[in-house]
């Protein structure tokens, strides 16, 4: 990957986007109520509802994830480490995972939410995957069309 132009950034941009966008209707539709098994005399909200208040967060976690910490992982991966094979996908997803745990760290510490940390950090690895899979597939179409 060549660190030289701006296309990392505008990979890494929309797939924070991107991902952002499928990790919050994922968990809108996972906590979602249909009218019909709903109980009365409880509060249950719309799905776009539930979508916007779970896009704000996780929004905030791809940008600070893929877009200002992970083209750092990145450049010290490819200098330290050769990323083939077997070994190199195993250093990734580990480096990922690493940046999942500590934007989720950053994130509880943006929130004033210490009593959530485990929550933030769980969350956090799962969005370092998604965007690590979306980034992963971008690049892949855009070096096919290229």
């Amino acid at each position: 990957m060549s660190f030289n132009s701006s296309r990392p950034f505008y990979i890494k941009l929309l797939s924070a986007v991107i991902s952002a966008l499928a990790f919050s209707l994922a968990a809108s539709w996972i906590t979602f109520t249909l009218a019909g098994e709903r109980l009365s005399n409880v509060e249950y909200h719309s799905f776009s509802g539930l979508f916007a208040f779970n896009f704000i967060p996780a929004f905030f976690i791809f940008i600070v994830l893929g877009v200002i910490i992970s083209p750092l992982i990145d450049r010290i991966l490819v200098k330290l480490y050769s990323l083939t094979g077997i070994e190199g996908f195993v250093r990734v997803v580990l480096a990922y995972l690493f940046l999942g745990i500590m934007s989720g760290i950053i994130v509880s510490l943006f929130f004033f939410r210490l009593d959530f940390i485990l929550f933030y950090i769980s969350v956090s690895i799962l969005c370092s995957m998604v965007f690590l899979l979306v980034q992963t597939m971008l690049q892949f179409f855009i070096r096919k069309l290229t």
